[in-house]
């Protein structure tokens, strides 16, 4: 299951809900989700969360 969020997509099924792409986003575009992060307006696709994400849950499309 993909979210979609201008580029960028967390895979959810393997979200584990660390926290690094939140806090390595420099917009503040990621808040926490229920069960995964979600990726908000305020993404500009630079790949910050992606290169940090320990399970690859983040990816670009």
């Amino acid at each position: 299951m993909y979210l979609e969020v201008n580029n960028m997509h967390v895979i959810s099924d393997e979200c584990v809900m660390c926290g690094s792409c939140a806090a390595t986003c420099p917009t503040g575009a990621i808040e926490e989700g229920d069960s995964k992060y979600v990726i908000g307006d305020a993404c500009i696709d630079c790949g910050a969360c992606e290169s940090v994400c320990p399970t690859g849950a983040i990816s670009a499309e």
